[in-house]
């Protein structure tokens, strides 16, 4: 199932790329809303799956529902606190949203928890802006 969602969020994020036309775009968001539907579905039927409400709080994040997203961040944060992608789109939001602290707090979970280098390197950057600030 996540596979398929995946290819399917895949293959939308194509089409819109290649040529983003208003009905293309239009066309892509109703799909994009299909799957954020689908996973709201599967989230109730495996409510301990993270990588489902990942996959939620990325597809709200490119529909520009920010609240939702959020949400569906700090849920895969609360049963996996450990989950740097989370607190690294969570450190975004905030940030979005003036939060500061809770930006800091989220970039700084990020860099512990975080394995790639180049996640790391991103949280260092995160926190020494807004530290600045």
């Amino acid at each position: 199932m996540k596979f398929i969602l995946l290819l399917l969020l895949l293959a939308v994020t194509f089409a819109v790329a290649a040529s983003p036309n208003a009905d293309e775009l239009a066309e892509a968001r109703q799909e994009m809303q299909k799957i954020a539907a689908n996973l709201e579905e599967n989230i109730k039927l495996e409510p301990e799956k993270v990588d489902l409400y990942v996959q939620l709080g990325f597809i709200y994040s490119k529909l520009d529902k920010i609240d939702e997203a959020q949400k569906a961040f700090e849920n895969a944060v609360r049963l996996d606190p450990k989950n740097a992608k989370s607190h690294f789109m969570l450190g975004l939001i905030y940030e979005k949203k003036g939060l500061k602290n809770k930006a800091i707090a989220a970039w700084q979970s990020c860099l512990d928890n975080a394995v790639k280098k180049k996640t790391r390197k991103i949280a260092i950057k995160h926190l020494h802006f807004l530290r600045a600030q």
